[in-house]
């Protein structure tokens, strides 16, 4: 497979500029991206059949970004992505405030096919 396989809802966006201004956004988006490496380079190691991170480190990074994100760069948060089903989902409405920014901040660093898991 090459990159004309590659599908686009797995590409992992460049994030804004405004993002590189802030110390903070550049130590968690470096954790989130180095902790996604790891874990690849294991799984390709030890194949899928392995738990390649145990402690859901991955998941945790982009939370912690997301989180921070949404706390600090509130004005910066994305509006809603009438393509993403979970932007668009019913039970957003019924969620925290800061919950539905943290989502929709994710859009700023992840790929479609990851933000649409939370």
């Amino acid at each position: 497979m090459d990159d004309r396989d590659a599908d686009p809802a797995d590409a992992w966006p460049l994030p804004p500029v405004w993002m590189w201004g802030c110390e903070k956004c550049i130590e968690l988006y470096k954790a989130m991206k180095h902790a996604c490496e790891v874990t690849n380079a294991a799984r390709e190691e030890y194949g899928p059949s392995f738990d390649c991170d145990p402690f859901d480190t991955v998941l945790t990074s982009q939370i912690r970004l997301a989180e921070h994100l949404a706390t600090e760069h509130t004005e910066d948060i994305p509006a809603q992505d009438p393509a993403c089903a979970k932007c668009t989902s019913p039970e957003m409405i019924h969620l925290p405030q800061r919950f539905v920014l943290e989502h929709r901040a994710r859009h700023l660093f992840a790929p479609p096919s990851v933000v649409d898991l939370l």
